[in-house]
């Protein structure tokens, strides 16, 4: 064994490889719900932490714990604000329970969620972009190259990918 064998990768055994059961790759959809239920599940458990078997009075500390809860599932301060102000004003100062606040929170995100059926505006001359802005760890990557390989294979654009940071954070 010479020097430099000491720094190579130990191989790992091979897993197996899947076995092709004739099902198909889930879609998009089915991807989507996927990715949806985890945050489906930990926002069904922490609201259930706001309730107690009786019920529960909505106040503003309510609202606030709501509030909290929501930011905590990734979905956003605008739609987590718009959801504790749809709470509060359809049951402020009432006594609730679970199920009545979660069919208004399912509603409001329905809302939130819906787009236009509006088809991406393309340029009439020269290249289109499209400018994907968000947080770290908000899947932009993700969502780009799911972009990128519809745009491509389905729709037969050519794409180009370009990435930047403001100048202020560039360094």
């Amino acid at each position: 064994m010479g020097i430099f064998d000491y720094f190579k990768k130990k191989e790992e055994p091979a897993e197996p490889a899947p076995q092709e059961s004739g099902e198909k790759a889930p879609t998009l959809m089915e991807r989507l719900r996927g990715a949806l239920r985890k945050t489906k599940d930990y926002l069904n458990t922490d609201i259930r932490d706001l309730f107690k078997s009786e019920g529960r009075l909505v106040d503003e500390a309510f609202l606030d714990d709501l509030f909290a809860i929501l930011v905590r599932t990734d979905m956003g301060v605008q739609a987590a604000k718009e959801i504790r102000d749809r709470v509060g004003s359809d049951f402020r100062a009432r006594l609730v329970h679970m199920p009545d606040i979660l069919a208004t929170i399912k509603t409001k995100i329905r809302e939130l969620m819906a787009q236009s059926g509006a088809p991406i505006a393309w340029a009439t001359s020269g290249p289109t972009v499209i400018l994907v802005v968000g947080v770290n760890g908000s899947g932009k990557t993700t969502s780009i190259a799911k972009l990128a390989y519809w745009l491509r294979n389905v729709e037969g654009k050519s794409i180009v990918l370009g990435a930047a940071t403001p100048s202020g954070l560039a360094q």
